[in-house]
């Protein structure tokens, strides 16, 4: 078998192309992923696997035939891909899981994988109020983080993988790093931060489309304002117990850093 060929199937899509994504986009969930697929879809170059929301998760869940039912799988998602185009899968929970980690492993050869991180407490106060927004949590934040990792998900399990109640859990960035980096290249993995790309959308925008390899275009021709973003609130997370949750977080994003090489400083740690 030719070694461009993942185990499990044993001819390339038509034209020696396998129907894989170029560009998996991933991270921590209220990080931004769907903005950048939002900003992304708009170039002329870039084929999304759509729809974005629910996401594909081609790989988190197992194909009773392997590897050739997984490339079935995606195999629908890029019928209709141009030649030439970037092809793009969006699953934020990739990052987090470890056997879909390995799926894509086993399958994918050249793929880059694109993920985006928020501050790990902001992050995780986001994510509670957008489990409340729909209707999955009725905790206030404290109880809920105190209680964390001893709650059923009252999700079916076949969405396990949106694990509502997870807040802080998410934030643990060089733990659910490092595994990637192992698995990949550092190489192959490009690393933003929310904030970044919120306060300079102009050079994030630039880097994010030399990365994964289409002529980079104007944020003014990409520009998308706030998605699926969560409802207002107006009592905001309490000062003291921000600070505590922060130090809490601090040694994971430390982590983070120094086995990422990304500047974190935005964070204000």
């Amino acid at each position: 078998m030719d070694k461009s060929t993942p185990s499990g199937l044993q001819t390339p899509a038509r034209g020696g192309r396998l129907p894989v994504p170029d560009i998996i986009i991933g991270g921590a969930p209220r990080s931004g992923t769907t903005f950048l697929c939002e900003l992304l879809g708009k170039h002329p170059h870039v084929f999304l696997a759509r729809p974005i929301a629910p996401e594909p998760k081609v790989c988190l869940t197992p194909h009773p035939d392997g590897n050739a039912g997984l490339l079935a799988r995606y195999a629908t998602f890029f019928a209709t891909a141009p030649a030439n185009s970037v092809r793009i899968e969006k699953t934020a929970n990739y990052l987090e899981n470890d056997e879909g980690r390995d799926r894509l492993a086993g399958l994918m050869l050249d793929t880059r994988f694109v993920f985006i991180l928020r501050e790990p407490v902001a992050r995780a106060y986001s994510n509670w109020l957008w489990s409340r927004k729909n209707g999955l949590e009725t905790l206030p934040f404290p109880d809920a983080i105190a209680l964390e990792g001893k709650r059923i998900s009252p999700l079916p399990p076949e969405r396990a993988s949106a694990r509502p109640f997870d807040y802080m859990l998410r934030g643990r960035y060089g733990t659910l790093v490092q595994p990637w980096i192992e698995a990949f290249g550092r190489d192959r993995i490009a690393f933003y931060l929310f904030e970044h790309a919120i306060a300079e959308p102009e050079s994030f925008v630039n880097e994010l489309q030399t990365f994964i390899g289409v002529e980079p275009l104007p944020w003014s021709m990409l520009e998308t304002g706030r998605v699926n973003e969560t409802e207002d609130d107006p009592v905001g997370l309490d000062p003291t117990l921000k600070k505590q949750l922060r130090e809490r977080a601090r040694p994971e994003v430390e982590r983070f850093a120094a086995i990422t090489g990304i500047d974190v400083s935005v964070w204000g740690y």
